[in-house]
């Protein structure tokens, strides 16, 4: 049975949309807070933005706790969800992506991006410094070390597994990388929503082939410490105590990139940390978004 705060958030459903973005169509959701959900045009904006092999729905239950402050959007970058597939892929792509979704929800929105998106959403605001008022990284790897970048291989078609059952194909689905299970009811609802229906039987949305179709950009990136330290917009971290990408060592060094008061810590959490402690996670990102508004 679902717990009473899990039923509430689905309640508010979102509304869906979809934009083209550099020839791919990309689905986003919107909550607004109102009966007409309309977006408001006095509220900020703040944009959800999914890990690797996740989606848009992976925010449903987190996203409405702050429709009455904001004009909320979660989107699927291209190859997830319910977003096209490309025939390659760049992180210029994906921050394009990231910047066309947040103009719909108004001027200098607010970035809360976890994992691999938060990745994403850094290089975008690295790349469109006046698109955003603020960035909020959610378990994502920051190192300095620079990433080698080349062609990918030619890429072989992929096998597309097909499941005679929506259940079927429910029991399949897993996190990655893997931890201890969230919470059944929030599994199976991702689950449920990961999946689409062919003739061919249930088949999971995600392009297997994201990363091996996964281009390098014509730009010279700096590294992940030395982009954040030179982003022009307020920047916060949120961490699981338990995730395999926080050990003492890398929380000494995000101390020394974030201020005290913008480094929180989710107890309890793994590396889906808003999976792990949904609650938890809305009540430190409501207190950080207080924070970065008030510096901007």
């Amino acid at each position: 049975m679902n717990p009473d705060w899990f039923n509430h958030a689905l309640a508010q459903a979102p509304r869906h949309h979809t934009l083209n973005v550099l020839n791919a169509e990309i689905h986003y959701q919107t909550w607004n807070g109102a009966a007409n959900q309309q977006k408001d045009e006095k509220k900020p904006g703040l944009l959800f933005v999914h890990g690797h092999a996740a989606h848009a729905h992976w925010w449903d239950f987190i996203a409405p706790a702050f429709s009455q402050q904001y004009n909320v959007g979660a989107l699927d970058m291209s190859g997830n969800g319910d977003s096209h597939h490309r025939d390659q892929y760049r992180a210029s792509q994906f921050a394009a992506e990231i910047v066309a979704v947040a103009n719909q929800l108004g001027p200098n929105t607010i970035l809360v991006a976890h994992s691999f998106g938060g990745s994403m959403a850094r290089i975008a605001a690295y790349l469109h410094p006046d698109e955003f008022h603020s960035l909020v990284l959610v378990d994502s790897v920051v190192t300095s070390a620079r990433r080698q970048t080349s062609d990918p291989a030619p890429v072989a078609a992929p096998r597309i597994r097909n499941y005679p059952t929506l259940q079927e194909a429910q029991r399949r689905f897993r996190l990655r990388p893997p931890q201890p299970r969230p919470a059944a009811y929030i599994l199976d609802y991702l689950a449920k929503h990961s999946v689409h229906e062919t003739p061919d039987g249930f088949q999971f949305k995600l392009d297997p082939q994201v990363f091996d179709k996964f281009w390098p950009d014509k730009i010279d990136y700096p590294d992940a410490v030395t982009m954040i330290e030179n982003l022009q917009i307020p920047t916060a971290y949120i961490y699981g105590e338990l995730s395999r990408f926080s050990p003492p060592e890398v929380l000494k060094d995000l101390a020394l990139l974030f201020p005290a008061d913008k480094l929180a810590r989710v107890a309890g959490a793994y590396h889906h940390v808003f999976l792990d402690q949904p609650l938890a996670f809305v009540e430190i990102l409501q207190k950080l978004l207080i924070r970065l508004q008030a510096e901007g």
